[in-house]
């Protein structure tokens, strides 16, 4: 489906209520942005699952990214619930050219947590991404090539 049809289906609407309750996590995201230089990363660039990602692009780019997860067989829940489980993971890379049209890129991340519950993310979100972002700036363009994955772009 593309994305005209997409918005002017009926699971348009269904995407709207299950994103909604992000709105409740979104100041979190707004103070951490303004206090270090993270923005927003754009909502058709990261899919229609319930999600935010957040980016600092530089030389080394940094990003946080809450998601929705899947329920126990792999499935992605159709209508929220505030016992959803979520996740938010961190990392950081960077694209070098190697000659290719698109070049190389050297990422590594981390889980910051994993399953928790909705109804408890606002709780702990600021205090994980302040606890996590000291490690993701010592990830030097160096320290990437040595110890993060290569990955060719563009393939």
């Amino acid at each position: 489906m593309n994305e005209a049809d997409f918005l002017a289906s009926n699971k348009y609407m269904d995407f709207v209520a299950l994103n909604e309750h992000l709105k409740e996590v979104r100041p979190i995201f707004d103070d951490f942005c303004a206090g270090h230089g993270f923005a927003y990363m754009p909502r058709a660039a990261i899919g229609r699952y319930p999600r935010i990602r957040i980016a600092r692009e530089r030389l080394t780019s940094l990003y946080f990214d809450l998601q929705m997860e899947l329920d126990e067989k792999g499935q992605r829940f159709e209508q929220f619930r505030s016992d959803l489980p979520y996740g938010l993971c961190a990392g950081a890379y960077i694209v070098e050219d190697d000659g290719s049209k698109y070049g190389v890129r050297f990422q590594k991340g981390l889980i910051c947590f994993s399953g928790k519950p909705f109804d408890q993310v606002a709780a702990v979100l600021q205090s994980e991404m302040e606890k996590h972002l000291p490690t993701l700036e010592g990830w030097d363009a160096q320290y990437l090539k040595n110890n993060g994955e290569k990955v060719q772009l563009g393939t």
